[in-house]
């Protein structure tokens, strides 16, 4: 599948911009989980693959870190994208 990759490390609102975050801090989460993107991609309806052992080029030498990528299919804009994955994973959490 051509889509775009979604990097757990782009929805944590512990990185800066710099260290990969693409959300602003208010619409970014804490540590997001795998998992929880996952569920959201599901619950939204995009089309997803599953790198499991892809590491983030920026965390290279961190070991606490999510393992993993998603490439998702071109639906809406990667800013849209990254944005309904926020939305759905703070409803999920209890919309925190």
């Amino acid at each position: 599948m051509k889509g775009y990759i979604v990097w757990p490390a782009y929805l944590d609102k512990n990185l800066s911009k710099k260290g990969g975050r693409k959300l602003p801090k208010n619409l970014a989460l804490d540590r997001p989980k795998f998992d929880e993107i996952k569920k959201a991609l599901d619950s939204i309806g995009i089309s997803h693959e599953i790198e499991k052992n892809s590491r983030y080029p920026k965390e290279q030498g961190q070991e606490e870190r999510n393992l993993g990528r998603f490439i998702v299919e071109k639906k809406f804009s990667k800013n849209e994208i990254l944005r309904k994955i926020s939305k759905e994973i703070r409803k999920n959490r209890g919309g925190n």
